[in-house]
């Protein structure tokens, strides 16, 4: 990208350097210490942060230019292109739209509750089995990751998948106007950052705003089981849904788990195999099959690229510590995930049964409530066992007290490494045990405690 075509995208103007100069789009950089040489840094501000305090940093260390808001600091920077816009983060976006506008690639976007990252993998997954596609690194979803994501586009890719989060309203309605999403999956709605978005209806909104983006060419891939989801009509766009009820397009039955394998049947006539945990995988699967079909990918080639799909780090992973079982799914916590967790515990094959519940944040007012739900849904399930950790987690191991499951097997851990004690104590050889929390709960330090046993 031409120095001058970053300065029409952005409204920037040039301080120093040449506007001739050329920069590849995959080399702009918001990280001063890993930038490559002849990339390009973009100094994004942050809450607790100002990427303009490295700049210096970013050029000693090889980039051949970057953005600045202060012009004062710089101008005498030899051999260096500086441009001095308005407000970095949104150069960053209007260049990732410029870039993204000059390829015909369709682009997947995929937001959701829920279930995002897998979805997200799935997709690509199965898109690769015929096409050349990018997408998303981890869960780089925001302001920033989807703009650098949508920068890496070039002529080698046929289709892009981008995951896209939320925590406030207006969010996702910015970030598909970046990628002018072709499809739009979403996933589920459900109660997560309720601290911002107030409640569920609140999450709806939020979440359909990628909708926004969509046109007459565009497709919308939905839950159709979803309370909210379910709602949506357009005379705009082109509809497909998918889940288990009559009336979907894509309809899942016989649904039947053995170990960490999952098997269904879609549309009454096309087995699938899964190498996961959970039931509610079998939505994330259907999401991704509808994505295939509009690629004309073949169940057959879709059937092999699911079955060959592997959990994300962190999300419900069953591995052997000793003698029992860890299932992962320390990412992060939210009441439906949790729900979707339990449940996938519950069917687990294992003599006994455990569960470490951390503190589910940024829940908003009804954080009290939903921990409580969490701890009833807990003593329902016949479970062996219950430990939770952190602050709000004592109204989900009350919760469980109060309907009636065994004092002597619910534990509150002050500490995390308490945690692990407990079970080294009471769990027997065959056991399993989940451990879950908010991103911020840190409980994959749980499980290496665990691996010390």
């Amino acid at each position: 990208m031409k120095i001058s075509e970053m300065l029409k995208a952005t409204a920037g103007r040039l301080i120093s350097g040449y506007p001739g100069s050329d920069i590849d789009p995959a080399a702009f950089s918001t990280d001063s210490r890993t930038i490559g040489e002849g990339g390009f840094f973009i100094p994004v501000k942050g809450a607790n942060f100002n990427g303009e305090e490295f700049v210096e940093d970013a050029l000693k260390n090889g980039a051949a230019g970057a953005f600045v808001t202060d012009n004062t600091a710089y101008s005498s920077m030899r051999g260096k292109i500086i441009i001095k816009a308005k407000e970095t983060t949104r150069a960053l976006q209007d260049l990732a739209y410029y870039h993204r506008m000059r390829f015909k690639v369709p682009i997947v976007g995929v937001t959701g509750s829920n279930g995002k990252t897998t979805v997200k993998d799935m997709i690509a997954g199965v898109l690769s089995s015929k096409f050349n596609v990018l997408k998303n690194e981890g869960t780089k979803n925001n302001h920033i990751g989807v703009p650098l994501t949508l920068l890496k586009l070039n002529d080698s890719h046929d289709i892009c998948v981008i995951e896209m989060g939320t925590s406030h309203q207006g969010e996702i309605r910015l970030l598909a106007g970046i990628a002018s999403p072709t499809i739009a999956v979403i996933t589920n709605i459900g109660p997560s950052h309720l601290e911002f978005l107030k409640d569920i209806k609140g999450v709806f909104t939020a979440k359909r705003e990628i909708l926004t983006a969509l046109d007459r060419d565009s497709m919308a891939i939905l839950n159709g089981d979803d309370e909210y989801l379910g709602t949506v009509k357009s005379k705009v766009f082109k509809i497909m849904r998918f889940g288990f009820n009559a009336g979907n397009d894509f309809q899942a039955s016989g649904v039947s788990a053995a170990g960490s394998k999952i098997r269904f049947t879609l549309n009454e006539r096309s087995p699938f195999v899964l190498n996961l945990l959970g039931r509610h995988n079998v939505y994330n699967a259907m999401a991704a099959i509808a994505v295939a079909y509009n690629f004309d990918i073949s169940y057959m080639e879709t059937k092999k690229a699911l079955s060959e799909y592997l959990p994300a780090n962190m999300r419900l992973n069953a591995r052997q510590v000793g003698d029992v079982t860890v299932i992962d799914d320390v990412y992060n916590s939210n009441p439906l995930s949790m729900r979707f967790a339990i449940e996938a515990l519950s069917g687990y094959p294992a003599k006994g049964r455990w569960i470490v519940s951390a503190d589910m944040l940024e829940l908003g007012q009804r954080e009290r409530e939903f921990h409580g739900m969490i701890g009833e849904t807990i003593a329902q399930s016949g479970l062996s066992g219950l430990i939770t950790f952190g602050d709000l987690s004592r109204y989900t191991s009350s919760r469980a007290l109060e309907c009636g499951m065994d004092k002597n097997r619910v534990w509150h851990c002050s500490e995390r490494g308490q945690v692990a004690g407990i079970l080294r104590k009471f769990m027997e050889k065959g056991d399993a045990v989940l451990v879950k929390g908010s991103r911020a709960m840190k409980m994959e330090e749980v499980i290496e405690n665990l691996k010390e046993r």
